[in-house]
């Protein structure tokens, strides 16, 4: 009896641990930046992040969870000069509901770069990257084209233009 209620309990605990975002770290990519664009499903976002990422002033972040006792790599981003960014999760870890805190992850560290908003073109038929946008602040800005395709922007805005002297006291 008892063998059976721990079987369960853990299979329920493992359903659990996969839906859970947990830890995440989050790092810049060092050597590996350019062989993460491979990550992408789709070749124009895959081109756009090898270009990007060669270009040299792109910045690269790692994302990953803690899994057990390790950290275990969970995908990266890719955000170009001129905050167009972009999420793409390793495939083992697609579909178990993590890329929302990922790219919030992500965004918080972007917050310490000199940007004042990030965007994401993403196209009409993507519902997913769209949800999972949304969820992690991004609002849509209208219709736009990315390399080609007709899209929509999405626009997360991290800093207010105000200056330092527009202070109540």
């Amino acid at each position: 009896m008892n063998g059976a209620r721990q079987n369960r309990d853990t299979r329920r605990s493992e359903k659990r641990t996969c839906s859970f975002a947990g830890h995440l770290r989050v790092s810049r990519a060092a050597d590996e930046a350019r062989s993460l664009a491979g990550l992408f499903e789709d070749p124009e976002r895959r081109r756009w992040a090898g270009e990007t990422l060669a270009g040299g002033r792109a910045r690269a972040l790692v994302i990953e969870r803690f899994a057990g006792a390790t950290w275990v790599a969970l995908g990266f981003t890719v955000t170009a000069s001129d905050g167009e960014t972009a999420l793409a999760l390793r495939v083992e870890e697609r579909g178990k509901g993590l890329a929302r805190e990922a790219l919030r992850a992500a965004v918080r560290v972007l917050r310490e770069e000199p940007f004042s908003e990030l965007s994401a073109s993403i196209e009409p038929d993507d519902a997913r990257a769209v949800r999972t946008f949304e969820q992690a602040g991004f609002a849509p800005s209208g219709a736009c084209r990315f390399r080609g395709r007709p899209s929509t922007r999405y626009i997360r805005t991290l800093r207010g233009d105000c200056t330092p002297y527009n202070v109540w006291i």
